[in-house]
């Protein structure tokens, strides 16, 4: 493995490439199973919230239904810590070889765990369950590499823009289509503006949360095609096609679309916006559906965003993609009565009850079953499963997530410093190209 890549996960931490290597490759007794007093093999899942029953209410659900249907044989339970501080952990445990069996990743870090060889690799579950992978559909490609599987989809994300229809006809404006361009896009929101609420709501303090629409603007440019050429240092950041993309994004900041506050707001202060009718339209993803049911109930609508008359990339995309990994730790191979346990709640998570209990909670899990679909009574939902209803492609991966966490971070920068006016397009994206080249 690479040093390079080492520091790129765990940045400033001095981590020893020949301890990983090691870990990675630790044979013998390997790690103990330990045991709850009814003696059942206790699991470790790190995630990425303090309290995951109210904060991620589907996974906690799903964990106490196989704890529940495995008592006395297996025990699931949760290391939990804010995003940030969980990132920092499983760094530190990687480090030291004490990961969690199970633990979720940040997207833009998961290559670089894989490399670290910190990762168990996946391929033999996925081959011993035909009937899970058959499930997944393929969402399972996003996490392999070269030299394995090493991490399966923790959810399916769907990402894009809501919109309030009862705003929309009080502003006497039509409710965007597939076909939607981005002229039309623009007409739409001056209008809105005119009628008294904020067009299209953002809190771009933490910038990151607040990406989900603009993913799709990515993807219609052409990402996908470019970005392995990109970050190899065969082509640019700062190419004709994404000049053309984030001359958008400044487009959309002529136009006044967001709130004057853009920049000191954060997600949730922007999605109250959208909640309380002060705003038309809000960028997320499915895990605000049931919030969405509750505020605007039938009046909510889905839209991918619009479509764009300047590059010859493909328009007809959808973004269904995988949100981030969950990967198992190395060590867990070593402990057949733990690797057991392990595929047995790896064989639960993506099997079909885990799905119904997705779909209750308005969440789209990474698998497919037949008959198990959103209720009647979910309309965020099932706007977004109309929408999926043309059957447009979606890219393998979220394009923030194919990149390096240190360019990650200066994409998100570049594109909400363009929303704010702080950059010009080809400002940002020459900082895009800057970090690559750093990263290198």
């Amino acid at each position: 493995m690479k040093a390079k890549k080492l520091k790129r996960i765990f940045g400033s931490m001095l981590v020893s490439v020949l301890s990983l290597s090691l870990l990675a490759g630790c044979g013998g007794s390997g790690e103990e199973a330990k045991k709850d007093e009814s003696g059942a093999i206790i699991i470790k899942f790190g995630i990425h919230v303090a309290n995951p029953k109210d904060q991620e209410p589907v996974t906690y659900k799903i964990v106490e239904a196989f704890n529940k249907a495995n008592e006395g044989k297996y025990k699931v339970e949760f290391e939990a810590a804010d995003t940030e501080t969980h990132s920092k952990n499983m760094k530190l445990k990687a480090e030291d070889g004490t990961l969690p069996q199970i633990f979720w990743i940040e997207g833009s870090e998961a290559t670089e765990y894989g490399e670290a060889g910190v990762l168990m690799d996946l391929t033999e579950f996925l081959d011993e369950n035909a009937d899970v992978k058959k499930a997944l559909g393929g969402m399972e490609k996003a996490f392999k590499y070269d030299n394995g599987q090493y991490g399966l989809p923790y959810q399916c994300n769907v990402q894009g823009i809501f919109y309030n229809k009862e705003l929309f006809d009080k502003a006497g404006v039509k409710y965007p289509t597939d076909d939607t361009t981005y002229e039309e896009f623009i007409n739409m929101v001056k209008k809105l503006k005119e009628s008294g609420v904020t067009p299209l709501a953002i809190g771009s303090k933490n910038s990151a949360y607040a990406m989900w629409e603009f993913n799709e603007f990515l993807a219609r440019y052409g990402w996908e095609d470019n970005i392995e050429n990109i970050l190899s240092g065969k082509d640019n950041f700062n190419n004709k096609e994404l000049a053309a993309c984030f001359e958008k994004f400044q487009g959309m900041k002529d136009a006044k679309a967001f709130p004057e506050n853009m920049a000191t707001i954060e997600y949730f202060e922007a999605k109250q916006l959208f909640d309380e009718g002060s705003a038309a339209m809000f960028g997320t993803g499915q895990w605000d559906c049931a919030e969405f049911d509750e505020n605007i109930g039938d009046k909510i609508g889905f839209w991918w965003g619009p479509k764009f008359t300047d590059t010859k990339a493909e328009q007809n995309v959808a973004m269904k993609v995988p949100s981030a990994p969950i990967g198992v730790s190395a060590t867990v191979a070593d402990n057949e009565d733990l690797k057991k346990g392990v595929y047995e709640f790896l064989k639960f998570y993506y099997g079909e009850e885990a799905a119904k209990l997705s779909y209750e909670g308005s969440i789209f899990p990474a698998t497919s079953y037949e008959g198990v679909s959103a209720a009647e009574s979910q309309y965020a939902m099932n706007e977004m499963l109309k929408s999926l209803e043309s059957g447009w492609a979606s890219p393998a991966a979220a394009p923030d997530l194919t990149v390096p966490s240190a360019v990650q971070e200066v994409l998100y920068d570049g594109i909400f410093g363009v929303l704010q006016g702080t950059y010009e397009p080809s400002e940002a994206l020459d900082k895009m190209d800057a970090a690559v080249a750093n990263s290198q």
